[in-house]
């Protein structure tokens, strides 16, 4: 059922980006992607945060110490209200010289792009102090409520996009404005359910000083390795824009959407992992702890292959179905960002499990220079062959590269850590089934004629193949028993 809902999700959500499209023109998506984007890049780095988080209030939920979760909520808190106010004064000063100066945007569209960049700075401070909260909801394993909440979250911005779709005001500053007020309803119903349920987080004027040291150090390494990936995704839409013009930063912004939408399916399979491994390791259960990475990863990497395959094969039929007016280099940009999930899909519950040591800072020194690195290799890149697609096949390197730095680290911290089999039977045996599913796939779409039925036989041959060779030659004996239970239980239910 969860699962089900965050299918609707995603359904509405495709649907809503087309009416945006059309609503704002391809030039003014472009700017809210290039100037507004930092929503979605911040959106990102409050899940990353929302990790980090977590494994405070997972400790101390573990402990079954309800004065311990208070404090650590309130300090947790306080902290994020200061990031908060840091991230303001530098967007109010160096962030709103960059845009008004180094920006490519048309000059009669400035003033609408400072509604837009108002409007995200203000989202963004309450999305950064929402962060303990979700965490809380997370530490708790209610996953459910996240699932409910996004149907209603897809629900609003579909109502807005029809709002300015047929709207007589400046469409561009009107959805920017009413999409700021649906992520702000959104994160007050998280607090109040939170402060429903839960009554630790009911604020209070503690600060742990015991614990605020433990947890600056934490999260600012945590800060400096995600504000790292998300400068550096923000710095290729930027460099996209020096080189190519709002256009290209259209096209960018729906395959963005594309890949943060199949992503955020994926992404809540590892978050159901993640307390998991948490709470095993800190009880030296390094075992089950090996046992929940490994299987965690099979599920995501395994899911991402299902639902990447046939879109990627049929992307050039699907994105016009889809969209009426379909930017330059939207089809190809997404397949790569597509591409890119499926390495991505390794790398959540290993990070999960060098969080629960408590040692960040080494990881995120290596994944945040790796991050920082690739901006100017895509500028270098870019001045030498002036095409987007070399950027983003390089952006491909990003999660593999962090990935290979997760594993190393992860090995070195935690020596039960099966290091070879984790690469053999996940990184390089999923990879392998995706590439043949792939091949064979490709094949049947180059013979088949008919869009409809090739759609058909490519999702029933990717699904099959890609089950069957996961489950014979990936998954095993303990894994497959857990399986057949639950399919079993399934079938008696029904």
């Amino acid at each position: 059922m969860l699962y089900l809902r965050m299918f609707i999700s995603m359904a509405i959500s495709f649907y809503t980006s087309r009416i945006v499209l059309q609503a704002l023109g391809v030039s003014d998506y472009g700017i809210y992607n290039l100037v507004g984007g930092i929503v979605v890049l911040v959106n990102m780095l409050s899940s990353a945060l929302n990790g980090a988080t977590s494994r405070f209030l997972t400790y101390a939920l573990g402990l079954h110490d309800d004065d311990t979760l208070r404090r650590t909520f309130s300090t947790a808190l306080i902290i994020h209200c200061g990031l908060a106010l840091l991230f303001f004064f530098v967007a109010e000063t160096v962030g709103l010289w960059f845009v008004n100066t180094q920006l490519v945007i048309p000059i009669d569209r400035m003033v609408a792009a400072n509604w837009v960049y108002q409007s995200a700075i203000i989202s963004t401070m309450l999305g950064i102090t929402q962060v303990p909260y979700n965490s809380l909801i997370t530490s708790h394993e209610r996953f459910g409520i996240f699932a409910v909440i996004d149907i209603l979250n897809s629900c609003l911005k579909l109502g807005i996009a029809f709002v300015v779709l047929y709207s007589l005001k400046d469409h561009l500053v009107l959805y920017s404005i009413l999409y700021a007020i649906v992520a702000i309803t959104i994160m007050l119903y998280y607090r109040y359910y939170c402060i429903k349920h839960f009554p630790e987080s009911r604020f209070q004027r503690v600060l742990d000083k015991s614990l605020l040291p433990e947890m600056l150090k934490f999260s600012g390494w945590n800060l400096f390795g995600n504000v790292s990936l998300t400068a550096s995704q923000q710095g290729l839409n930027i460099i996209l824009n020096w080189f190519f013009g709002t256009i290209i930063n259209a096209a960018a912004g729906v395959a963005l959407q594309v890949q943060a939408i199949l992503y955020a399916f994926i992404g809540n399979i590892s978050a159901a992992f993640r307390p998991q491994v948490i709470k095993e390791y800190a009880v030296e259960n390094y075992e089950r702890v090996n046992y929940l990475i490994d299987f965690g990863a099979k599920l995501s990497s395994f899911f991402t292959l299902l639902i990447s395959i046939p879109i990627i094969l049929k992307m050039d039929f699907l994105i016009p179905l889809w969209l009426e007016n379909v930017p330059e280099g939207t089809i190809i940009i997404c397949q790569l960002l597509l591409v890119m999930n499926f390495f991505n899909s390794f790398n959540p519950l290993p990070y999960a499990a060098i969080t629960a040591t408590g040692k960040v800072k080494i990881v995120n020194m290596i994944c945040g220079t790796i991050n920082l690195l690739q901006i100017p290799l895509i500028y270098i890149l870019l001045r030498l062959t002036h095409s987007y697609i070399y950027a983003y096949i390089l952006n491909i390197g990003l999660p593999i590269c962090t990935g290979i730095a997760y594993l190393v680290i992860l090995k070195l911290y935690m020596k039960e850590f099966q290091l070879q089999c984790f690469i053999i039977k996940n990184i390089l045996l999923m990879t392998l089934i995706g590439l043949i599913t792939l091949g064979i796939c490709y094949y049947l779409n180059r013979i088949l004629t008919n869009q409809w039925i090739a759609i058909f036989v490519i999702l029933l041959t990717s699904t099959i193949l890609t089950s069957l060779m996961v489950y014979f030659g990936v998954i095993d004996a303990k894994m497959r028993k857990n399986i057949n239970k639950v399919i079993k239980k399934r079938i008696i239910r029904e």
